[in-house]
């Protein structure tokens, strides 16, 4: 056998092999999208506690100004967090204001996940609330306002929970509007879609026209829809395709996923990886290998594009800059398409959906001024 030919062989055997590897990422990545996170790595640690203080690790997380939440002990201890009061860069430590402990105790030597969650429920945040249940069975809290035709409904996103609103919640509670605060399937709080799985809001969405049937039985006229990350991508396509969408009159989208693509392949690109796994990975959902990723049914995620439509409302976007998982470039790209149609509020770098956390006066600011001038009959 020739050199040539040995050289052929090792270099189809390596074609294949690197095929496989790819075949096995793509498909790694896939079932990663859709599967419920786990636990959350408990790495910010407690140094030392006053009164009404609380000494932690620095990092990026503790040394951000504004308000969030430390759990711990697979969120059987929850405190709010407030306002940094100290440093020393000696020992590596931030000492800030601990504004609330709603559960557990908080000890030296405890460790914790950092959160924006600011309250655990509507009592906390000093908001009057019914519980109530939506087809499913989806709990929700609604909080009723001085306005009983004008609501604002929250959508969280992809492995957040209700309490995720609740931050603004006050905000539009002022304003004399009545809230719902919606679970959907998959997320822990109502149940798990058959197979398990996150469904990036395909099968989602049908939770969010529940609750807007749910609003219009109670009389509501004149509905904002508030989606956080995914939530955003549902809020956009309830208003293009929700049979109640006659009564949508604007949308409050803070660090939102439009395009799941573009959020693909921005996270591929976050950890330099080639951006043909996200487009595999888009494929394994949505074509015949869409079981390899756990699912019992393809997810079409084109049925959610709609940034090259014009929105049928008025949008605000609200969004970090340096934002690791969705691009602030699709936000802007939307506000650029449609200039009359959609407002961009940047914000300075943060965490996702951290914008309120460190910025409340801009986040609630701007949306004040674009609901007295683009939401219809809502009042600022």
């Amino acid at each position: 056998m020739s050199v040539l030919h040995v050289r052929i062989l090792l270099g189809g055997a390596t074609a294949i092999a690197a095929a496989s590897l790819a075949g096995w990422a793509t498909v790694r990545i896939a079932k990663a999208l859709v599967t419920p996170a786990g636990r959350h790595r408990e790495r910010i640690r407690v140094v030392a506690t006053g009164d009404g203080t609380v000494t932690l690790l620095a990092d990026k997380d503790t040394l951000t100004p504004g308000v969030f939440s430390l759990y711990w002990g697979n969120r059987s201890g929850h405190a709010r967090i407030g306002q940094v009061l100290g440093k020393d860069a000696k020992d590596g430590t931030v000492t800030r204001r601990v504004e609330a402990v709603y559960a557990g105790r908080l000890e030296p030597g405890t460790s914790g996940y950092w959160s924006g969650y600011v309250y655990p429920s509507p009592g906390a945040a000093g908001l009057p609330s019914e519980d109530i249940t939506l087809p499913g069975p989806a709990p929700a809290w609604l909080i009723p306002g001085a306005d009983q035709s004008s609501w604002v409904i929250h959508i969280h996103g992809l492995g957040g929970r209700r309490a995720t609103g609740l931050r603004t919640a006050p905000f539009f509670h002022r304003h004399g509007l009545t809230q719902l605060l919606i679970s959907y399937r998959g997320d822990g709080d109502a149940p798990p879609t058959a197979d398990g799985k996150h469904h990036l809001g395909v099968s989602e969405l049908a939770d969010v026209d529940a609750a807007l049937a749910y609003a219009a039985g109670k009389g509501a006229s004149s509905i904002v829809l508030s989606g956080w990350s995914m939530g955003a991508i549902m809020g956009l396509a309830a208003a293009h395709t929700s049979e109640h969408r006659h009564l949508i009159r604007g949308l409050v989208l803070t660090a939102p996923v439009l395009d799941w693509h573009q959020t693909v392949l921005s996270n591929m690109a976050a950890v330099r990886l080639p951006a043909a796994l996200a487009v595999g990975a888009s494929r394994v959902l949505g074509g015949p290998l869409y079981r390899f990723a756990g699912l019992h049914q393809p997810l079409d995620l084109r049925a959610l594009g709609f940034t090259e439509v014009a929105p049928p409302v008025p949008v605000i976007i609200l969004h970090g800059g340096g934002d690791a998982s969705t691009p602030i470039r699709v936000s802007e790209e939307f506000a650029a398409r449609f200039p009359d149609l959609v407002r961009l509020v940047r914000f300075p770098a943060c965490r996702h959906t951290q914008e309120w956390n460190s910025w409340p006066e801009l986040w609630e600011g701007s949306v004040a001024g674009w609901l007295h001038n683009n939401a219809g009959s809502l009042n600022a």
